[in-house]
């Protein structure tokens, strides 16, 4: 009841705040910048739902897989190479190693992107047309499903993302393969044994999202080890960027890179535009959530 009531309570915030960012999201699509241009459309179209009859199609499908595994009572055995919770204080020994537990299925799927913010994700692959694409953490495939159903209807591109857990990756397997998205490929194992090889095949590569490790210093290692990687000009949008002091703190770092040419902070998630040319700094902000 009270999780209800304040959810309840929280939606005149998100109208009030999604109002305030009309204007700098009036400016992206107006910026002579085309990334930004993609950003902006993006962004507009999430918030006012903008949506093509084929598109909610392939939408409606995905959030009906959500549906469905919100809905499971099945118990499955999970290996955590993350930071685990705000308040594990995990070892990086640990993380290394992994620490097993089980898990139902319907928690692991709660802890996907909600709606909102895959409908943004999709929105900026339609926009940007990416050519190589990767994400970090599949959970069970359901911001994967968003981005290769994108892919999809771009008629480009192929979408590697990998998942530390096998039984959660075997999930997310599952999940793309029921949406027929064969352009997406599940690769299993901990990221730090099969990050640079799926950086190697995808080499350059356009867009990449980090929705995996949780960890200042894992953020940071995996931003580094992609940058050799990355095309001349490139997106790398990472996830729960206010999640912890350490999320903050990595993202705060990222944003002063000097070769991130503009960074969109979101409050939820980070947008770092990576380019090899010469230009302008730009820190941007739109608290969105």
């Amino acid at each position: 009841m009270k999780k209800a009531a304040k959810s309840i309570l929280l939606r005149p915030v998100c109208l009030f705040r999604k109002w305030k960012a009309r204007p700098a999201i009036e400016g992206f699509i107006s910026d002579e910048s085309a990334t930004l241009n993609a950003m902006g459309n993006a962004l507009r179209e999430t918030l006012d739902n903008v949506i093509s009859e084929e598109e909610q199609e392939l939408v409606s499908l995905i959030e009906q897989r959500r549906t469905s595994l919100l809905g499971s009572e099945k118990k499955i055995p999970v290996i955590d190479f993350g930071a685990g919770s705000q308040n594990s204080n995990r070892t990086e020994e640990e993380m290394k190693k992994g620490v097993q537990s089980m898990a139902f299925v319907s928690k692991i799927c709660g802890a996907s992107k909600p709606a909102f913010w895959a409908m943004f994700l999709f929105k900026l692959i339609r926009k940007l047309e990416p050519n190589s694409c990767i994400e970090l953490g599949s959970c069970v495939g359901i911001s994967a499903a968003y981005q290769a159903a994108a892919l999809h209807l771009n008629k480009k591109s192929k979408l590697q993302t990998l998942e530390g857990s096998p039984e959660i990756a075997k999930i997310a397997e599952e999940t793309l393969v029921g949406l027929d998205l064969e352009n997406a490929s599940v690769i299993t194992g901990p990221f730090h044994e099969t990050y640079r090889s799926v950086l190697e095949v995808g080499n350059p590569v356009d867009f990449l999202f980090n929705d995996g490790h949780h960890d200042h210093d894992a953020v940071l290692r995996y931003f580094h080890e992609a940058l050799p990687y990355l095309s001349e000009e490139a997106l790398i949008v990472f996830d729960d960027i206010s999640w912890s002091p350490g999320m903050r703190k990595a993202w705060t770092e990222i944003e002063g890179d000097e070769r991130v040419a503009i960074s969109v902070d979101l409050r939820t998630i980070g947008i770092a535009f990576i380019s090899r040319k010469k230009a302008t700094k730009r820190r941007i902000r739109i608290p969105l959530s």
